[in-house]
C-alpha cells in the first residue's frame, strides 16, 4: 500500500460517511455529483485550491441569447420564467522494461477501441471549432424570432436548458471517454500479465469500461439533442452515431462491464 492509499484509509476512519472508492469510477464532475460530500477525494481537497470552472465562450453566448428568449417569452406568457424553468538514466534491466513498456503503449495505441475513442475525441473538438460561429448565429436568430413570433412557435424553456446541458455534457465527456477506455484496455492487459483479479466482474478494468459506457450513453443522447436544435450539416448526428458504434465495440470487448457495481452510483456503498 502506498502513502496515498494509506492517507485515504486514514481519512475513511475520520469520515465514516464517505463511500469507499466512489471517486474511482466517477466522471470527476464534482459540481453535479450527489455523492460529493461523501467522497474522500472531494472532501479532503483544500477549498481554496479548488479551481473555479472557467466560462466557456460559446456556452456563455448561448446562455445570454437563451436568457433573452426567456425574458421575451415571459412577457407574453401567463407563466413566469421561474415556473417554466422548473421543467427544465538506465541499466540494462531498466532498458528491457522500458522497451516492454513502449511495446505495450504501442499495442494500446493500435487497439481498435482506443483508436476509435481517440478519433471521437478529436472529431468532437473539431466540430466545435468548425460550428461555433454558426451556433452563435443560430442562437442570435432565435432571439430575433422571439421578438416577433408567437411563443408557441419557439423552443420551450426546458428545451433551451436541455441544449445548454447537452453542450456541457459532450464537452466534458469527449476526452474522458478516451481516457477511461484506454485505462480499461490497459488494465485488462496488465491483469492478464499479473494473474488476474479475484472477481471476474468487480475489477478495475470492468469499472473503467462501465464508466466509459455510461459516458457514451450520456453523450450520445446529448448529441442527438444538439442535432434537433441545430441540424446544420448533420455533424452532431454523425457524432452520436459514432458513439453508438463505439458502445457496441466496447460492450463486445467488456461483456461484463454493465454488471459492474460502481460504489455509490450503483448502490454499492462498501467494497466486497
Amino acid at each position: 500500500m502506498d502513502e496515498a492509499e494509506e492517507d485515504e484509509l486514514f481519512l475513511q476512519t475520520l469520515l465514516p460517511r464517505n463511500i469507499v472508492g466512489v471517486h474511482n469510477y466517477c466522471d470527476a464532475w464534482c459540481e453535479r455529483c450527489g455523492f460529493a460530500d461523501r467522497c474522500v477525494v472531494n472532501v479532503s481537497r483544500p477549498r481554496d485550491e479548488v479551481p473555479l470552472p472557467s466560462e466557456d465562450p460559446l456556452r456563455g453566448h448561448l446562455k445570454e441569447r437563451f436568457d433573452q428568449v426567456r425574458t421575451l417569452a415571459a412577457r407574453r406568457s401567463t407563466f413566469s420564467v421561474e415556473e417554466l424553468l422548473k421543467n427544465v538514466d538506465l541499466d540494462s534491466r531498466d532498458l528491457v522494461e522500458t522497451a516492454r513498456a513502449e511495446a505495450r503503449r504501442e499495442r494500446l495505441r493500435q487497439h481498435p477501441v482506443v483508436r476509435e475513442a481517440h478519433a471521437y475525441s478529436d472529431l468532437a473538438r473539431a466540430w466545435f471549432e468548425i460550428e461555433t460561429a454558426a451556433i452563435r448565429r443560430h442562437a442570435d436568430a432565435l432571439v430575433t424570432r422571439a421578438e416577433v413570433e408567437d411563443i408557441d412557435d419557439l423552443p420551450s424553456m426546458s428545451e433551451l436548458a436541455r441544449i445548454l446541458d447537452a453542450i456541457d455534457i459532450v464537452r466534458w465527456d469527449s476526452y474522458l471517454i478516451f481516457v477511461k477506455l484506454h485505462r480499461a484496455i490497459d488494465g485488462r492487459g496488465e491483469d492478464a500479465e499479473e494473474g488476474g483479479w479475484d472477481d471476474p466482474i468487480q475489477n478495475d478494468y470492468n469499472g473503467s469500461a462501465k464508466l466509459a459506457l455510461t459516458l457514451i450513453d450520456r453523450s450520445e443522447g446529448a448529441w442527438r439533442a444538439i442535432d434537433q436544435w441545430f441540424p446544420s450539416s448533420g455533424g452532431a448526428r454523425l457524432l452520436a452515431d459514432q458513439l453508438a458504434a463505439l458502445r457496441v465495440a466496447t460492450e463486445r470487448e467488456f461483456p461484463r462491464a454493465r454488471t459492474f457495481l460502481r460504489p455509490g452510483f450503483d448502490g454499492l456503498m462498501t467494497p466486497d
